[in-house]
């Protein structure tokens, strides 16, 4: 009887399925996690002292080994060679560990479990003893995405846990566990992981897989990825199955990821210090219409605007840093500073203004939209007065303004005494050189000891009126008012039967007073 193809075709298929790089290189041991120093000696010293809290919460942004650390923790707490900082791989507990099939390492996804009853699931698991390890290990993934509800469900457990039990809590955002959770718990950060760490992981997992690749590629790999240590192996594979057999380079890696070009990234720097919209808005439909990245755009242009304003500050202008930023940005930096002569405050406002574009691309409906508007308002930010220019301006006018005012004012006060002295009113006018007087916007005040003159006055009052309008040029109500009189004090009326009492004494009461 023969062989079925069809079957052997099959079986030849599972044994050669391909397991992603992000998968196939996960880290199995402390000793393979990359870029968390701190993170691995905390947990590796919490088995050494035999100081095992029953709860941790791991906060880091994605891809930096939160969930891959809580497994290894998994397998240190219950290899059979252990506890132990350095569990082995090989026992069955570790290999079921490894393989996802170990009976009491629980994982919980609370992005899609985020119930109470989800909750309660565990709570029912977690007062049995582990079946096969000495630990009972919870890893609740993005753990911040959990209701209200269900914290608070879980919450009774994390007060009185019992000995054997330990929860681990993932999570990308922190600050969205409720303090009543996270007082309970031994937090530990996972920092982004440094740029050269990711590109020694990235060299030995080419060198493994014989991928040629050139080192500035894997750099820019690792720029992409963000301080993600799975996004950056995610990408090189991505561009790894995309290049076949041929060798990477860094040309290749921008044209598939879509990097622009660093000229693009200089000559649109160029046109928004300079204030050139039309130029500026060619150069983004030049981006859009080439498919680049934009948000990789924008942090660009964010970190070259912040490398001038350091040179330009004098922060990096010492041989070290010139060293650390490299020739061929000295270069940029140079011949943009040639080119436009920018000031500091200017680039601080673009700086500002580009670290603002992913805000605006969330809230926008098309990104295309988005993108236009972010570069035409960042080559129209020099027309955009500041706070501080606006204030300085308020205050000039606001001082023209006192000083046109003064002059206005004597100019109209001397205006109507020589009228009153032309006419023959000399006394009157003597009068009125003795009068306090204001000008406010449509109307001059003035003031006087004696109702006598201002009747006096009142009968001239339109003569006086179109005096002052041709001396000025605007049309001013004249307001001739009686100065307020200062208020004596009534002290019969304040002290009453006291006032009475010192037999009406006016200087006793004054004293009392």
């Amino acid at each position: 009887m023969g062989s079925n193809p069809t079957l052997s075709a099959k079986e030849n298929l599972v044994e050669k399925k391909y397991t992603s790089l992000a998968r196939k290189y996960r880290p199995q041991s402390f000793d393979e996690i990359f870029g968390q120093d701190v993170a691995v000696k905390i947990l590796q010293n919490s088995i050494l002292t035999k100081r095992i809290h029953h709860a941790y919460i791991f906060a880091g942004v994605r891809g930096t080994g939160k969930t891959t650390a809580a497994r290894i923790f998994a397998k240190a707490l219950n290899c059979e060679r252990g506890p132990t900082p350095n569990p082995c791989g090989v026992c069955k507990n570790c290999k079921e560990i490894t393989q996802g099939n170990f009976i009491d390492l629980i994982e919980m996804d609370a992005g899609s479990q985020t119930s109470v009853e989800d909750i309660r699931s565990i709570k029912e698991k977690a007062i049995f003893p582990p079946a096969r390890g000495r630990f009972k290990v919870f890893i609740i993934d993005e753990a911040h995405m959990l209701s209200l509800s269900a914290f608070n469900a879980l919450l009774k457990i994390f007060e009185e846990p019992p000995d054997f039990d330990i929860f681990i809590l993932a999570t990308t955002e922190p600050h969205k566990i409720p303090e009543t959770v996270s007082s309970r718990a031994i937090r530990i950060d996972f920092k982004k992981i440094p740029k050269e760490k990711i590109v020694e992981r990235l060299e030995i997992i080419c060198q493994n897989e014989g991928i040629e690749c050139e080192k500035e590629a894997l750099e820019l790999v690792a720029e992409e990825g963000q301080g993600s240590l799975r996004d950056s192996i995610s990408i090189l594979e991505g561009i790894w199955m995309y290049n076949g057999d041929k060798k990477i380079t860094r040309e290749d890696l921008g044209e598939i990821i879509g990097i622009a070009p660093q000229s693009v990234i200089i000559k649109l720097l160029e046109s928004i210090i300079e204030g050139d919209h039309k130029k500026a808005i060619e150069i983004a439909d030049l981006v859009l219409e080439k498919g680049y990245n934009t948000k990789r755009i924008a942090r660009d242009l964010a970190d070259i605007t912040k490398d001038i304003i350091l040179f330009l500050s004098g922060a990096n202008k010492t041989d070290v840093n010139k060293k650390a930023i490299g020739q061929s940005r000295l270069e940029e930096i140079n011949w943009i500073l040639d080119k436009t002569h920018p000031t500091i405050e200017h680039l601080m406002r673009i700086y500002n203004g580009i670290i603002k574009f992913e805000d605006d691309l969330r809230a926008s409906i098309s990104e295309e939209i988005a993108f236009r508007m972010f570069v035409f308002k960042l080559s129209y930010i020099h027309k955009i007065k500041t706070f501080k220019e606006i204030i300085e301006e308020i205050r000039n006018e606001n001082k023209v303004n006192k000083e046109l005012n003064k002059s206005s004012k004597e100019e109209i006060f001397s205006q109507i005494i020589d009228f009153l002295i032309q006419s023959g009113r000399n006394i009157l006018s003597d009068k009125l050189r003795q009068a306090s007087y204001e000008l406010s916007d449509n109307s001059f005040t003035i003031f006087f000891d004696d109702q006598r003159i201002i009747r006096s006055l009142t009968e001239m009052k339109e003569d006086i009126e179109e005096i002052i309008r041709k001396s000025i040029g605007k049309d001013i109500n004249l307001k001739l008012e009686l100065k307020k009189q200062k208020e004596e004090i009534d002290v019969e009326k304040i002290l009453g039967d006291e006032f009475e009492k010192q037999g009406n004494n006016l200087e006793k009461a004054k004293e009392l007073w």
